[in-house]
């Protein structure tokens, strides 16, 4: 995969998780803190959250054809890479320990579900461009 391309795929993969993020953290919010309300600030923290789970998508990247044992071993490490980022991030690493239990499991759940939906979005993308490619090959090759 090309430097280009591998951007343009970061690029979408965030839009998608911030979009994700926010409805987890709408969710959620809902769930554990109902009565709270927030300022303008508020609105950063998806695309904070956003941001720092594209840290880890670098372990993906690979100039050349990974293996299934080394995509499933690389999806692994950025999923686990994912959850310590947003962990850290959300309580701090002095209180990971004192998080109440139901938030902090309902956070690395949502995290999973957050990562699960990406990359099947990402892939139903990456099979409507890869049908489109063949499609321009076929038309090519007449």
């Amino acid at each position: 995969m090309s430097g280009k391309d591998f951007l343009k795929q970061m690029l979408t993969s965030f839009f998608v998780v911030v979009t994700l993020v926010t409805i987890a953290i709408g969710v959620l919010g809902n769930i554990y803190r109902p009565g709270q309300q927030f300022g303008y600030e508020a609105f950063f923290a998806p695309v904070i959250y956003g941001f720092l789970s594209m840290i880890p998508v670098a372990v993906m990247y690979s100039k050349k054809e990974l293996t299934v044992k080394q995509l499933y071993m690389r999806k692994v490490l950025q999923l686990v890479s994912i959850e310590l980022i947003l962990y850290f991030v959300a309580y701090g690493i002095d209180n990971i320990k004192a998080a109440p239990k139901g938030q902090t499991i309902a956070l690395g759940i949502s995290i999973v579900i957050v990562y699960v939906v990406e990359d099947v979005i990402s892939g139903i993308i990456n099979t409507n461009d890869a049908k489109k490619l063949t499609k321009m090959l076929h038309q090519y090759q007449k």
